[in-house]
């Protein structure tokens, strides 16, 4: 059984319009909706400028959301990034019922721009 996509779903092509490059993450983070409190899914890469997201529900290209991101292993900084992001293309996945979603930052404090290049830094290249 295969998910309904939405009817504004569209296939991603790979043309890249990013001005930063992203960083893959070598970690397992979750990113929440602050506004539900529920998982989305799991961050596949980021940058300040915008993020991937692998879900197991496709994402309505267009929406906005309040997002909050925890470092688990952050040292002693128990704060989660938070940013409003919104939805830009999403695609299906290779594996059943997943789903790849690209997410524009909206807005984001200085700090935590500051705490994702820091989170980054020693992660593998895209």
């Amino acid at each position: 059984m295969t998910a309904k996509k939405p009817d504004n779903f569209k296939e991603h092509s790979m043309q890249d319009k990013r001005h930063t490059p992203r960083k893959v993450a070598d970690q397992i983070l979750e990113l929440h909706d602050k506004v539900s409190g529920s998982s989305l899914g799991r961050l596949v890469n980021i940058s300040a400028e915008g993020l991937m997201l692998l879900s197991q529900e496709p994402m309505i290209i267009g929406s906005v959301f309040q997002l909050s991101l925890f470092d688990p292993q952050s040292e002693g900084e128990n704060k989660p990034v938070e940013f409003s992001a919104e939805v830009v293309w999403c695609a299906e996945a290779s594996q059943p019922d997943s789903f790849w979603s690209g997410f524009r930052i909206l807005e984001i404090s200085n700090n935590d721009i500051l705490y994702i290049d820091k989170l980054i830094l020693n992660w593998y290249s895209d």
